[in-house]
């Protein structure tokens, strides 16, 4: 089954195939595979060819096609469709393989002569972040201390495991920007520097945190908040920046530092797997 589904705080809109039982029937659907880029180059007086020396990607249209079938309660579907592709929402591809969404907004809609019971359409939408993203949430622990006790626990052994620097696999093909997650214990201190061994990038946040403190560092937005809404964003150290840190497809070896040796905080690293198109 194929179905896109736009939706946002007014409600959603079902585009798919018969089989979707959706009055809002798919012909036509462009704009789902690789985003266009821009290239910038240089010409340079007796140098064959030219010099590329930047290149973006930009940012992605999506024209569908279809019908709508007006049945006869079919007036008020169609006029609610219209309020909820007025507002910016999410496109959302769900298909056998695993659904990708992407935030997006109409730009057009154009209906056509209405035939039977047919109102033929096309409708563009232009997402302004061109990588589609895994609905799935995944969250992984990168600072955490793991307890060894147990009834079969016997000396000598150990009483618990400091996990500080494991393997995230992307297995996506794009890169995509984590939200790291602090969850401070009683009475910390420090700083937070986490590095992409892989990538060589990495974050310093000098930052204390309160006991029992919850701070949000969100690469992708740009900001690092506590649980209070508080803008820490002044804490990140001068020499790292945001667009800076990236996890990428394959292996990426993944290392936090502590300024502190309280056992009672834990890291963790929560991602969307971001995909350069929306069917494989």
């Amino acid at each position: 089954m194929f179905e896109i589904i736009f939706y946002n705080e007014k409600g959603s809109v079902t585009f798919g195939g018969g089989a979707s039982g959706s009055s809002w029937r798919i012909i036509e659907a462009d704009g789902l595979g690789l985003s266009g880029k821009s290239y910038k180059s240089c010409v340079f007086e007796n140098y064959i060819g030219q010099e590329t020396v930047s290149v973006r990607v930009n940012a992605r249209t999506i024209t569908l096609k279809g019908d709508f079938f007006m049945t006869e309660n079919g007036k008020s579907e169609y006029t609610e469709g219209l309020l909820v592709l007025d507002s910016e929402g999410i496109l959302e591809i769900r298909q056998e393989d695993g659904n990708r969404r992407i935030r997006a907004y109409c730009t057009q809609f154009v209906p056509q002569l209405k035939k039977g019971n047919y109102i033929p359409f096309t409708v563009q939408f232009i997402c302004d972040e061109p990588y589609f993203e895994s609905a799935q949430a995944y969250e992984l622990p990168i600072f955490k201390v793991i307890p060894r006790l147990s009834c079969d626990f016997v000396f000598p052994g150990m009483f618990s495991e400091r996990v500080t620097r494991r393997n995230v696999f992307i297995s996506s093909n794009a890169e995509t920007e984590p939200v790291i997650i602090i969850k401070a214990g009683r009475n910390p201190s420090g700083y937070l520097y986490i590095q992409n061994h892989t990538s060589g990038e990495s974050l310093t946040i000098n930052y204390e945190p309160l006991s029992n403190e919850f701070i949000t560092v969100d690469v992708k937005n740009r900001r690092i908040t506590n649980q209070n809404g508080d803008n820490l964003l002044a804490y990140l150290a001068d020499d790292s920046f945001f667009d800076g840190f990236h996890l990428y497809p394959g292996d990426n070896d993944i290392e936090v530092s502590i300024g502190t040796a309280n056992t009672e905080l834990e890291v963790f690293l929560r991602y969307n797997e971001r995909f350069l198109e929306a069917v494989s």
